[in-house]
């Protein structure tokens, strides 16, 4: 009887890890897929912040003001980028399980808001730029 317990047991304990491998791994590509799509926009945005910047130097008061609050959301969406990836890169290297789901899954909730947070940072930077 003891055999039977320890032999469910252990069929259970492989069929939850099985579960959590395979929800992680599909977490881990759809949230590096993400990443892959927000980093080269990411890496735009300091030009556009520039480009704002310079071209405010030549308006009133009121542009100047809308200049610098388009620099601030190009920046915080960078930032945002920046601290995002560390969190990524632990999750990633996370023991699978319940904890490295969870994670994943928070953090590609994390990547979607970041994602539309960095699109709509470069197109109001655009906006301003025409």
């Amino acid at each position: 009887m003891k055999a039977l317990l320890y032999i469910l047991l252990a069929v259970i304990t492989f069929s939850c890890a099985n579960k959590y491998a395979e929800e992680a791994a599909k977490l881990k590509t759809e949230t590096f897929k993400l990443h892959d799509e927000i980093m080269p926009v990411s890496m735009e945005l300091e030009t556009y912040r520039n480009k704002v910047m310079k071209k405010a130097e030549t308006m009133d008061s009121t542009a100047k003001n809308q200049a610098l609050e388009i620099s601030k959301q190009l920046d915080q969406a960078y930032t945002d980028m920046e601290a995002w990836m560390p969190k990524l890169g632990d999750a990633a290297d996370m023991k699978d399980g319940q904890e490295k789901v969870t994670a994943l899954t928070e953090l590609k909730a994390e990547g979607n808001k970041l994602k539309q947070k960095t699109i709509d940072a470069r197109k109001k930077a655009e906006d301003f730029l025409k």
